[in-house]
């Protein structure tokens, strides 16, 4: 017999319900074997604490007790049942209404008149001439005058405004001399 084997039987060999040329095996092999001997003698030790435990006496009224807290949840179980039942059933109705839904759209969608044509009013829109002011008319000149890596707008600004600048410092500087 090999341990394996052994460890296999142990539980009818320590309840005795093994025939006898088997039960003569399990003890050949615990006398050849110290660590099935070992096993074998941590088991019946166990068993041996376990059934020398004292009784668990019940308090009184333990029995009504639980049959009433096991009537509650057989109470709690078909209200579960039944809640699961129901929430089953409305994703279910979901499911239909979507599938429904989507179905409408489906349908609406194909059947659409694609030869309708949206027809609108025209627009009509007119646009002023632009004033011509110095920048406008030289353009030209400032954009061969700027370097090729700026941009022409910056200086084309500058040099709109640069006569009100220079009026308005002249201003500045004829009122703090009075």
């Amino acid at each position: 017999m090999d341990c394996r084997e052994f460890s296999e039987k142990h539980l009818a060999f320590v309840d005795d319900t093994l025939a006898g040329i088997e039960l003569v095996r399990m003890q050949r092999h615990m006398v050849e074997c110290d660590s099935c001997a070992r096993q074998d003698a941590k088991v019946r030790r166990a068993l041996l604490l376990f059934r020398n435990l004292p009784a668990i006496e019940l308090s009184a009224g333990f029995s009504d007790r639980l049959e009433a807290r096991l009537h509650e949840a057989q109470d709690n179980d078909i209200l579960l049942a039944t809640t699961r039942r129901n929430l089953t059933r409305g994703a279910a109705l979901a499911t239909i209404a979507s599938v429904a839904m989507l179905a409408y759209i489906g349908s609406t969608l194909y059947q659409a008149d694609v030869t309708r044509d949206l027809v609108m009013p025209p627009v009509v829109a007119t646009a002023t001439e632009p004033e011509l002011n110095p920048i406008a008319t030289s353009t030209p000149a400032i954009v061969a005058s700027a370097p090729a890596g700026l941009s022409i707008w910056p200086v084309a600004l500058f040099a709109e405004e640069a006569p009100v600048r220079f009026a308005e410092s002249r201003f500045e500087l004829a009122n703090r001399s009075r």
